[in-house]
């Protein structure tokens, strides 16, 4: 009961979101129901004049007798045309208004969908790092693609819903009208019908659940595969991939077949049993010894005729009600993925940042761990990283570098203890504010497919070709720009594989340079690269880290050598800092880790 009512709740959300589009629905529905009611009243002066059986006025209901009457009066020569004409342009300016309003249904739809994605990616974008370490990338792809696409489903049902709801309401009220007595049989059928359905509805919605589940399992291994296609190439393990996808899909439609059995019942049921009370009507108001729904023949065709327009919109109410409680699934889903994630946010400061930085980058006291583990990650780090200087962060796998790092990036906040620029507390400042004075370049760099000059200009997309140029000449990628088929408006393809890594790294280098950080980081710029590209990039990270704070994580450490201050990191704590050659004099966690990648020949390699 819970999840229904919050799942209205966003309904009535998007409803208020789109309220023009709403009240026009509205609007037409209300036209069309009305046109309806009214097509649906000259039935009875109609049958009346092809029968040419009058119709006793007691007999007419008092919600058409004046209609009935003035058409009577009207001579029989044009009566019967006048009430046909009327009905034929009733029933066209009903069918024109219903083809606006499915256009409008459409348009409803539609827009439902954007917003619901919209909503979904606003929040993935807001949800800091954390979030997509733990979640699984089949769940977030059905948030932006099939959940918000059976959403407008839901929506479009809802809506369909209303108008058939709308229809009926009129119809009966004509019925009760013209006999209420044959109304109260036509209720007690298909107040059984309801019943019946009230089951079937609350059993849909629980194997709707199932339904998303299966969804969402089936689109995370399909991801997974898409992610991983070269290590499963390595390891020829495609046919176990290929069960791997056929097993999750046979889930997902295992679950949807014993939903659909459930969805297929109402139209069937509600027909039968529609048909079953029209039939009684009939033989009841035909029986001329049944006194008490003694009827004229006009009337009771007008009545039968409103009943066979009812019949069909009662199936289809049951069909979308059915169809609702299937997909209402993904509505909960995507309600409970907002709600949730409300608190995974990072708080945000009151203070703008400017790029001074007095006394560097202050770690106080600072612990961190990983939400869900049982060891702390960094412990007691007390470290100064100067304004305008060079520091580099050394040590073994997972000592707590690249944590450190994303501490400084604010993807993460300190458990204990804080972090210090400008004499405030990090979290004190607006964190979009922070990360726009900070230039990124990693060891996997990633590249958009888009051109190579919207790849350097995206952290300054407002900067004029000339100064892309200019940011790519130093960082010693124009020349091979130069060579692409389009040079700088070639498209680079899906994470920019058309290129080497070296260049790749040069590209991002160039967006690093045109960005003009007041900070810069280097997670292992080098580390993947052969010799030659490595100097290359050497070069290329020398231009952009003039007169900026730069932090580098390195492991080879040949190429820190020249670093003002080297940190070393073991075990999440900082074991030595200093110079290279105040780290060597010291021979211990440096001097290992230097050794370690000494040959015997004295050149250095990277260790394993």
């Amino acid at each position: 009961m819970f999840k229904q009512k919050t799942s209205n709740s966003l309904i009535f959300e998007i409803a208020r979101e789109n309220w023009q589009l709403v009240l026009f629905s509205l609007i037409l529905v209300f036209s069309v129901s009305l046109l309806e009611s009214f097509t649906a009243l000259l039935i009875a002066p109609l049958m009346s004049s092809l029968s040419s059986v009058p119709i006793n006025e007691s007999q007419i209901p008092k919600l058409f007798r004046d209609s009935v009457v003035y058409y009577n009066e009207l001579p029989y020569e044009i009566r019967l045309a006048t009430i046909a004409l009327i009905i034929l342009i009733l029933t066209s300016l009903k069918n024109l208004l219903a083809y606006v309003l499915g256009v409008n249904f459409y348009k409803v739809e539609v827009k439902t969908g954007e917003n619901l994605r919209n909503k979904c990616i606003r929040r993935l974008l807001s949800l800091e790092v954390n979030y997509y370490n733990q979640a699984r990338m089949g769940d977030i792809l059905s948030y932006l693609n099939e959940h918000p696409q059976r959403c407008q489903t839901l929506v479009n049902s809802l809506i369909q819903l209303f108008k058939d709801i709308l229809i009926t309401l009129f119809l009966s009220i004509l019925l009760v009208s013209i006999s209420w007595h044959l109304t109260v049989i036509t209720i007690f059928t298909f107040s059984l019908i309801a019943i019946i359905l009230k089951f079937i509805l609350r059993k849909i919605r629980i194997l709707s659940r199932e339904v998303v589940h299966s969804i969402e399992n089936y689109s995370t291994v399909i991801t997974e595969i898409i992610q991983g296609i070269k290590l499963i190439k390595a390891f020829n393990t495609e046919v176990l991939e290929e069960k791997r996808s056929e097993l999750a899909f046979k889930k997902r439609f295992k679950a949807e077949l014993k939903a659909y059995k459930y969805i297929i019942i109402p139209p069937p049921l509600t027909e039968t049993l529609g048909t079953f009370a029209i039939l009684t009507i009939l033989l009841l108001g035909a029986t001329a010894s049944q006194k008490w729904v003694a009827i004229s023949l006009p009337l009771l065709l007008t009545y039968t005729y409103a009943l066979l327009r009812i019949l069909p919109r009662l199936v289809q109410i049951n069909n979308l009600r059915s169809q609702s409680s299937f997909f209402v699934g993904s509505l909960d889903a995507i309600y409970n993925f907002l709600e949730t994630t409300k608190v995974q946010t990072l708080p945000n400061g009151n203070f703008r940042y400017t790029p001074s930085q007095k006394d560097g980058i202050v770690f106080r006291n600072v612990s961190f761990g990983f939400v869900n583990h049982l060891e702390t990650t960094l412990k007691n780090i007390d470290i100064i990283i100067p304004k305008g200087k060079t520091t580099a962060l050394v040590g073994y796998s997972g000592s707590g570098k690249s944590t450190l790092v994303n501490l400084i990036m604010r993807f993460y906040d300190p458990t204990e203890g804080y972090i210090e620029v400008n004499g405030k507390d990090l979290r004190k400042y607006i964190v979009g504010s922070w990360r726009q004075h900070i230039g990124v370049v990693e060891q996997d760099t990633f590249l958009f497919n888009t051109s190579v000059m919207n790849n350097i200009a995206y952290g300054n997309p407002s900067a004029t070709k000339q100064k892309i140029i200019e940011a790519a000449k130093k960082a010693y990628a124009y020349e091979f720009i130069q060579e692409l088929p389009e040079n700088f408006e070639t498209i680079l393809g899906n994470r920019g594989l058309k290129l080497s890594g070296g260049q790749r790294q040069r590209i991002a280098i160039a967006r690093a340079i045109l960005r003009d950080p007041d900070i810069l980081i280097l997670d292992e710029a080098t580390s993947a690269l052969d010799s030659n590209s490595e100097r290359i990039v050497q070069r290329a990270i020398e231009e952009v880290s003039r007169d900026r704070t730069v932090i580098v994580i390195a492991h080879r450490l040949s190429t820190i050598e020249k670093a003002d201050k080297i940190i070393v990191m073991y075990n999440g704590r900082v074991a030595e800092q200093g110079t290279h050659e105040e780290l060597l004099a010291l021979q211990g966690e440096y001097w290992s880790l230097y050794k370690s990648q000494v040959s015997v020949k004295g050149q250095i390699i990277q260790s394993t």
